[in-house]
């Protein structure tokens, strides 16, 4: 069991000294190499079952080490930065103890199956000496220590400052911010309109007004289309067009989408949040899958397997689950030789520089209708994943034609399908649009013109699969351009902790919550959150760049580029600049002014504000007659300047004479004094609604 891994942790800082016990600016920053360095304990755990604690294997393993004669040690652990870090550390702090050297060889492998064990086994490398071991090992520490003083000083210099405990990380603060930040973007967003226009042909289809200089006509049928931004505009345009259209350009060709990779931890958080389980659920559920044997190991960033599976066995296995047989007992030898050699699911290179392969069934094949329904959803997702790449490929037919009318071009684009290929087992629907064939210089008549509007979408909150997908790639969120260069290698945390650190963000420290609007479940920042995001969000420890440029010098590092102690001497600058940013900060409380600042409004006072954090209330406008908060509770909405200035404003969630309420985006939209459709009985009868302001109630208008 993974986490059963974990022997050691870094010892607290009031642990290495007993005066730093207090929190107090005089000993920031904490440099754990002027405390007697960096030392470990054993993890304090609580006995479960028939399960050993850490301080029991820790101690077993000791026992064995000063009883028994060995030649070496295998270092078995997983075949990442990481896994080596674990095993090293337990094996330095046993050196320490038993005070002698233990030569120590190096296991290197994450194919399991028996003839690479063995292979792997016949060429143990020396873990002492080879250079990318030595090299990924000093990465290895260097990411514990920048974490650890990072986490550690930050934390003390942020709670000093706003006088209130707050926890900060170079993975859960970024994690906070971009919650915090989406939430301001949805609370200001205002909708804009912009307008195109559109020729109906008389053979059934129409074309847009494109910009015919466009080179990205053929990458995304939306590239290159026109919008003006006044309906004037656009009108002015269309009054002037007249029939028919002369086509300059045709073309029609089939393209061929290949199966989709197999699933890492993180695509398959992604998408079993499509079935309602978060993160951290997703990888509860797989870990028992995993710990029966039935799948390879859970927390996986890689998406390849190795050339040496059973893939005949592994698909007897994926057979159990009933909606796969008949897909399964299509699947030729040619097609299975035909994955074996396809460098997109197998790839032993791929697979060395990864700690594990792909999440896969394995030969251990389970009785389907003994799993719970959890188990079931999860192992039908891997399985599936795993058949579909046997599956022939997806083959469309993509049209594009361009039409020159009265000297404008526009652009009409078709897709029909001619196989659903693998597509057919993940249920894919598809709506063809034809465009019938054509030849440049053919005329096409035209019967008439009208305009195409498009109105810009309030971004959505996230769910924990956006999350997660958000940390697989937080390339848009960098504020340095340069280090979109890292490519796939910039992510946000590890598969391992993201699903934990969400966890803590939501359960330990209050700053987000999940809310659940209709069948989804979204993550939303709290008023705490929300304060802390407005005093840090300028602060570099809320910046996924920080992530960007440890990236860069930890692959320094791992490519003998920059050494472990000058990496280490340019975190302590760099963790000193991070906590006089903070201490020279203006002074404020976590619950005073951010609050009002979030929203755009000037400051409140502390007793106003502090409303907004009573337990079961957050967020959700902005109030249209004082500009305080509005506050979203259980059963209705208020303002947090109903008590410092008597503002009345707010209601119950309940429409007025019915048993049907809003939802807060809703109730967002009616303060900007909209009104919107709502359903308003259980037979579904509809209805005009608004804010009566005035009445202070959400009220019918007319029966729709």
């Amino acid at each position: 069991m993974e986490q059963r891994g974990h022997l050691l942790t870094l010892l607290l800082p009031d642990e290495m000294d007993a005066g730093l016990k207090k929190w107090q600016w005089e000993t920031l920053p904490i440099e754990p190499e002027m405390h007697g360095g960096w030392r470990y304990k054993i993890i304090n755990e609580k006995k479960t079952g028939n399960f050993q604690t850490a301080g029991e294997r820790f101690e077993s393993i000791k026992k064995a080490l000063k009883d028994e004669a060995f030649d070496f040690i295998i270092n078995a652990g997983d075949p990442d930065q990481e896994g080596e870090l674990l095993i090293r550390i337990v094996l330095t702090e046993l050196e320490e103890k038993l005070k002698k050297k233990l030569p120590i060889k190096r296991f290197w492998s994450n194919d399991t199956t028996e003839g690479k064990v063995l292979e792997a086994l016949k060429s143990l490398r020396d873990d002492d000496t080879e250079p990318m071991l030595v090299n990924l090992l000093s990465a290895a520490y260097a990411r514990q220590h920048s974490d650890y003083r990072v986490g550690m000083n930050v934390s003390r210099a942020a709670s000093l400052k706003m006088n209130s405990r707050v926890a900060c990380g170079r993975v859960k603060t970024p994690i906070m911010a971009i919650v915090c930040k989406r939430e301001l973007e949805i609370i200001n967003f205002k909708p804009s309109t912009v307008y195109g226009i559109k020729a109906a042909y008389s053979e059934g289809f129409s074309g847009q007004l494109f910009d015919a200089g466009s080179k990205e006509e053929e990458k995304d049928e939306n590239q290159g289309l026109i919008w003006f931004d006044t309906k004037e505009e656009a009108e002015a345009l269309l009054n002037t067009l007249q029939s028919p259209a002369k086509v300059i350009k045709y073309e029609s060709k089939k393209t061929e989408t290949l199966p989709p990779k197999l699933f890492k931890l993180a695509t398959i958080q992604i998408a079993a949040g499509k079935l309602g389980y978060n993160s951290a659920k997703t990888l509860e559920i797989i870990q028992g899958l995993y710990e029966k044997g039935y799948v390879s190991y859970p927390r996986t960033d890689c998406e390849y397997i190795s050339s040496n599976e059973d893939l005949y066995s592994l698909l007897k296995s994926a057979m159990s689950v009933p909606e796969l047989e008949e897909y399964i007992k299509t699947i030729t030898n040619g097609a299975i030789k035909k994955v074996r050699s396809s460098k997109k699911w197998v790839n032993d290179k791929q697979l060395q520089e990864s700690g594990h392969s792909a999440l896969i069934p394995t030969t251990y094949k389970p009785d389907f209708s003994s799993l719970t329904k959890e188990q079931q959803d999860i192992y039908r997702l891997i399985c599936r994943q795993f058949t579909a790449i046997f599956l022939p490929p997806l083959v469309q037919r993509k049209t594009m034609l361009i039409a020159d009318i009265g000297g404008h071009a526009f652009k009409s684009t078709g897709k029909t399908v001619v196989d659903e290929g693998y597509s057919k087992i993940f249920g894919t629907k598809f709506t063809d649009a034809v465009i019938p064939q054509h030849r440049a210089g053919d005329i096409i008549a035209v019967d008439g013109f009208e305009l195409a509007e498009k109105t810009s979408t309030c971004p959505k909150r996230f769910t924990d699969a956006d999350l997660i997908a958000v940390c697989e790639a937080p390339h848009k969120f960098l504020n340095d351009q340069r280090l979109k260069s890292l490519g796939r290698a910039l992510k946000i945390g590890t598969p391992a902790t993201r699903a934990s650190i969400i966890e803590e963000l939501i359960g330990r420290d209050k700053y987000l919550a999940r809310r659940k609007e209709k069948k989804t479940e979204y993550i939303v920042p709290t008023d705490d959150g929300m304060h802390i995001y407005e005093r840090l969000k300028d602060r570099k420890i809320c910046q996924v760049d920080l992530t960007g440029e440890w990236e860069e010098k930890l692959e320094m590092i791992r490519g003998g580029q920059l050494s472990l102690s000058d990496f280490e001497n340019d975190m302590r600058s760099d963790v000193r600049a991070m906590v006089e940013d903070i201490r020279s900060m203006g002074s404020t409380e976590v619950r005073q002014a951010a609050a009002g600042q979030a929203m755009g409004r000037s400051t409140q006072t502390a007793r106003s504000v502090r409303t907004a954090a009573v337990p079961g209330f957050h967020i959700v406008g902005v109030c249209p007659e004082c500009g305080g908060s509005i506050l979203s509770g259980p059963k209705g909405y208020f303002c947090s300047n109903f008590k410092a200035k008597g503002c009345g404003v707010g209601c119950y969630k309940l429409i007025k004479g019915t048993e049907e309420s809003v939802t807060d985006e809703e109730f967002t939209e009616l303060l900007k004094g909209r009104h919107l459709q709502k359903k308003i009985t259980p037979e579904g009868e509809t209805a005009e609604v608004r804010y009566n302001l005035k009445e202070r109630c959400i009220e019918v208008v007319s029966l729709s």
